[in-house]
């Protein structure tokens, strides 16, 4: 009898000490649901109890689907008298889908001798909804235009094009055969060379600047030109052709080529992701952002700029 009750009493203590090292993992979005292009918090936060080592996870692009990360506050901790911890992770987070998306867990682990022990938190919801631009009258069916039908190509139709190529091609092949090569080579000036990439960028930025857009209303143009400045200088500056790409692909083009720092692509991102709110979204910033977002595009031109002292080592090189 007297060891049976030792039996209980050691698996009532063993309970209460893990029951006392459970980690309480919760995550959710500010709000239940958005418009498309509007902007909301995403709290991660994780109760450690004291004496307890364990790590959060956390996000990078997006959290499911086609909600994305616009920005990631630095985590904050904080310490209770009784020792316990509480780590807090913010996301800036929108969508331009709509639909309803379940945002899988979080989870902090923590070593147990050798086990891995993680807590999660529950699935959390948000749906992005479309505006209601729908007209008062309804009532008439409208149908797409059935668009016209091709007709299929014959090869009467072609014969003509290709005895053309023949022709071009022959004539070709005897100017470049019988003309003596460059006859007009000394008479012709040689192309100035180009202009480094910074140099291009940092005289449309202050074009930009001095055509006051945003000041007449012209938001939309204005972030237009400010994103493609940004993406011909990325293009030109490391040969990522930024402008054929999406704004997430452009930073992690950016990540993968290791070329630049993490703050430089954050504000890259923050830039990009403002304007294609504005151009697709119709989302109307304040004025202070409209400077802020021109400043951090000199920003990242100057400190990712080639060195004049580079510059001048390749022109002596030539």
């Amino acid at each position: 009898m007297r060891k049976a009750f030792l039996i209980f009493a050691v698996f009532l203590f063993t309970g209460h000490v893990l029951r006392a090292q459970e980690i309480r993992v919760t995550s959710g979005p500010d709000t239940s649901a958005i418009l498309i292009g509007d902007q909301t918090g995403f709290t991660v936060t994780a109760a450690i109890p004291a004496g307890v080592s364990a790590d959060l996870s956390s996000a990078t692009d997006t959290l499911a689907g086609k909600i994305v990360i616009l920005r990631r506050d630095q985590r904050d901790t904080t310490l209770s008298a009784d020792g316990s911890m509480t780590l807090t992770d913010r996301y800036l987070i929108t969508s331009f889908d709509s639909g309803s998306y379940a945002i899988p867990p979080f989870y902090a682990e923590m070593e147990s001798g050798d086990s891995l022990l993680r807590f999660f938190s529950d699935y959390s919801f948000l749906d992005v909804l479309r505006p209601d631009v729908s007209p008062q009258d309804t009532t008439d069916v409208i149908f797409d235009i059935i668009p016209p039908r091709g007709a299929p190509v014959t090869f009467r139709e072609v014969l003509p094009w290709i005895i053309i190529a023949i022709i071009v091609g022959v004539i070709v092949w005897l100017l470049a055969r019988f003309l003596p090569r460059n006859p007009l080579k000394r008479f012709i000036r040689p192309p100035a060379p180009p202009e480094p990439a910074h140099v291009v960028a940092l005289r449309d930025l202050q074009s930009l600047r001095e055509a006051e857009l945003w000041q007449k209303g012209e938001v939309k143009e204005y972030y237009s030109r400010l994103s493609d400045i940004l993406r011909r200088y990325i293009d030109s500056r490391y040969g990522i052709s930024s402008p054929e790409l999406t704004t997430d692909e452009t930073v992690r083009m950016l990540q993968k080529a290791a070329v630049t720092t993490a703050g430089q692509m954050a504000l890259v991102k923050e830039i990009l992701s403002l304007s294609d709110m504005v151009k697709f979204a119709k989302y109307l910033p304040d004025s202070e952002v409209h400077e802020s977002s021109w400043e951090g595009a000199v920003r990242f031109v100057e400190e990712t700029r080639i060195p004049d002292v580079m510059q001048e080592e390749g022109g002596s090189h030539a």
